[in-house]
């Protein structure tokens, strides 16, 4: 996880953190006092850091996850939730307890306070994208999450950009407090605008037969699972299922329901290939836009998407993401 979310001894190497009345003293000489003295320091991106008693937090909601204490409020709320919901709406599906907001801590292999400290970062489905690590992202993904820093105009800085040690999972304000773009920001976006409908899936399970289930084989197969693409939701595909639902951690009872779709599902573009292709093109030839199921995305299979997109209210940019995915399979 993320330098913040992680236990003190590891994450301070060789210096030692010691609680005591003045507050945080590290054995390197950084002190990072509490209360209202707090006001004086400042995090990495020149914010005033604290407390959460001692900084203005408002909380954070996205899809089914909450960030711990919130964020700063004001225009750096606006903001970092307008990041959080694209990335929950876009990239992958926000999960519960995987995500942070506001810690008062110095940053990891450091003297300076993280920009948690002040409420200016926030951490996405940290467990999944742990800080040092590269390429827990597909291309496809790593695209979207440029084109999110790209409409924020330098204001916000992504972790996974950084010269140094990778931090996939993290997001920050990257202007000084003052900086007029911060304000023009959060007014052209304004207040985040209204969260889209939240993604809506049909529950599969043994029994049912058809494009759905088709579409889970298919899923499965590219997972590693092996069996035969039939249509047919029998024992077979029940016992891939239960045996994929425990390798993601969750309920194993063989129901492909909104958790079980939303880890079962990847993120596909032009260029992609394979049996979750194949699985796009039977389903956009089942709504009625016909195209060759060969398993590679290629420019029919991307403007056959487009139009599917289009048509149900999507950002119609050929990329088959999570809310692709549940349009596709409502």
């Amino acid at each position: 996880m993320c330098e913040l979310h992680e236990s003190a001894s590891p994450e301070l190497g060789r210096r030692t953190l010691i609680r005591g009345a003045g507050g945080l003293l590290l054995a390197g000489g950084l002190v990072a006092v509490t209360g209202g003295a707090a006001q004086a320091a400042t995090s990495q991106n020149g914010w005033p850091a604290g407390s959460s008693s001692a900084i203005p937090l408002a909380g954070l909601s996205v899809g089914a996850a909450t960030f711990p204490a919130g964020v700063r409020r004001g225009d750096v709320h606006t903001v970092l939730g307008y990041v959080a919901r694209r990335y929950d709406n876009e990239v992958e599906a926000l999960v519960k307890g995987w995500c942070w907001g506001h810690s008062y801590r110095v940053i990891s292999g450091s003297t300076s306070l993280s920009n948690h400290s002040s409420g200016t970062a926030i951490d996405v489905n940290a467990p999944r994208h742990p800080l040092g690590k590269s390429g827990t992202f597909s291309a496809a993904q790593r695209a979207r999450i440029h084109s999110i820093v790209s409409a924020c105009n330098g204001v916000v800085r992504w972790g996974g950009d950084y010269s140094g040690r990778k931090d996939e999972m993290h997001f920050e304000i990257n202007v000084r407090p003052g900086d007029a773009r911060l304000a023009a920001l959060a007014r052209r976006i304004g207040g985040g605008a209204p969260a889209p409908a939240p993604m809506v899936w049909t529950t599969v399970k043994r029994g049912a037969n058809g494009f759905r289930t088709t579409a889970i084989q298919h899923l499965l197969r590219h997972r590693g699972y092996s069996l035969t693409v039939d249509g047919a939701f029998g024992p077979t595909t029940e016992s891939r299922v239960i045996s994929f639902q425990r390798f993601k951690g969750l309920a194993a009872d063989g129901v492909v329901g909104p958790k079980t779709w939303t880890a079962l599902v990847v993120t596909i573009q032009q260029g992609s290939s394979g049996q979750a292709v194949v699985a796009v093109q039977k389903l956009l030839t089942h709504r009625g836009y016909s195209l060759t199921a060969n398993g590679s995305f290629g420019a029919t299979t991307t403007t056959r998407t487009q139009a599917f997109q289009k048509s149900r209210g999507l950002t119609a940019d050929g990329i088959v993401g999570p809310r692709t995915w549940a349009k596709l399979t409502l």
